[in-house]
């Protein structure tokens, strides 16, 4: 399960450099969501902090089970964002790895490759 753990680890690595490198992006494309004005910059915050707490554990000794949450969580988080945009038919902005791309097929695979990796986790786990 290590792999997975340190895959999972550099997804989130990446995600989180890319949501920083264009901060402002990130942020403005919460309103997809309905998440605008004073809520954003904290919502954007919040998310970057988690994942970026969830990628530090996944190179640390912390327990298969903790990381299997973190990861299913965030990829429930992030598929259901994914299907949502996907269902509503918006060409919405992605902006998972700070890069401008609108949502498809693609971005959704990504996220949930990450639901993936976090059920492989609890799995081996319990």
């Amino acid at each position: 399960m290590i792999i997975v753990r340190y895959a999972l680890g550099v997804v989130l690595v990446l995600a989180v450099v890319g949501k920083l490198r264009s901060f402002g992006a990130f942020r403005d494309s919460l309103a997809n969501f309905g998440l605008k004005f004073r809520i954003a910059p904290a919502a954007a915050g919040a998310i970057v902090a988690v994942e970026a707490l969830t990628a530090a554990a996944a190179f640390t000794s912390a327990p298969d089970l903790a990381m299997g949450v973190a990861g299913t969580l965030l990829g429930v988080a992030f598929t259901g964002a994914q299907t949502y945009l996907l269902a509503a038919g918006s060409p919405a902005s992605c902006q998972c790895f700070g890069v401008r791309e609108s949502v498809s097929a693609w971005t959704w695979i990504r996220a949930a490759l990450v639901l993936a990796m976090g059920v492989a986790l609890l799995s081996a786990a319990v």
